[in-house]
């Protein structure tokens, strides 16, 4: 009687999708109004990069407004990943992608915090450091925003996912990555007296392990 009938289980990949876009809007929801300086600064991130370098201390963000910010960075490259897999048709089991997604979201803020906690002990870099990770934060907030945002569609729209999903999530990943730099740039053009020493940085800190990432994702695909 049934034979024919689809039957769509709670963990393929387009709920897995869907559900994933709901956390990164409770968390978003939860940030704008639970953490309101984080969201504040996330803002001048966007439109005023000047202000989180002139910020005082009583505007310095409480711990949990961080740590959701950063699990919101996590997850944006977990439903990237997850939305890519799916596109490509690429037999996966949804919780090896997301355990894969996790894991490579994990390592990268795990590499940017290591690298601020050591150019904090050098007079020179000390102040870009710190700059580079607030900044590196609030961008992935608003990629998570966009990502949870496509997210949505793509797990209501599954031809829209299939036709052209994996070529907007990563577009959307590559096109924060370069504000980043932009941002970071600026910083370095405040911070760093001398050009190649911006140049040494935005390369060594920036770019490499940028590229090391797709080479990995690549590969995986």
């Amino acid at each position: 009687m049934y034979e024919g009938i689809e039957i769509n289980q709670l963990d393929t990949p387009l709920h897995v999708l869907f559900s994933l876009s709901l956390v990164i809007g409770i968390l978003l929801i939860w940030l704008r109004h639970g953490f309101p300086r984080e969201w504040r600064l996330a803002g001048w991130a966007l439109t005023d990069v000047r202000r989180i370098w002139q910020r005082s201390a009583d505007e310095a963000p409480r711990t949990g407004g961080v740590i959701i910010a950063h699990l919101l960075g996590i997850i944006a490259v977990t439903t990237i990943l997850l939305g890519c897999v799916t596109a490509l048709e690429i037999n996966v089991p949804a919780y090896k992608t997301l355990a894969l997604g996790s894991a490579i979201g994990t390592v990268t803020l795990s590499y940017r915090l290591f690298t601020q906690w050591i150019l904090g002990f050098f007079s020179r870099t000390h102040l870009i450091s710190k700059d580079q990770i607030d900044i590196d934060r609030h961008l992935r907030t608003w990629m998570a925003a966009t990502v949870g945002a496509l997210a949505i569609v793509f797990s209501l729209l599954p031809q829209l996912l299939m036709l052209l999903g994996s070529e907007v999530l990563l577009l959307t990943w590559g096109g924060w990555t370069v504000v980043r730099f932009w941002r970071v740039f600026q910083t370095s053009k405040r911070r760093l007296s001398h050009f190649w020493w911006r140049i040494v940085y935005l390369c060594a800190l920036e770019i490499l392990p940028v590229f090391f990432i797709i080479q990995f994702i690549m590969n995986i695909l």
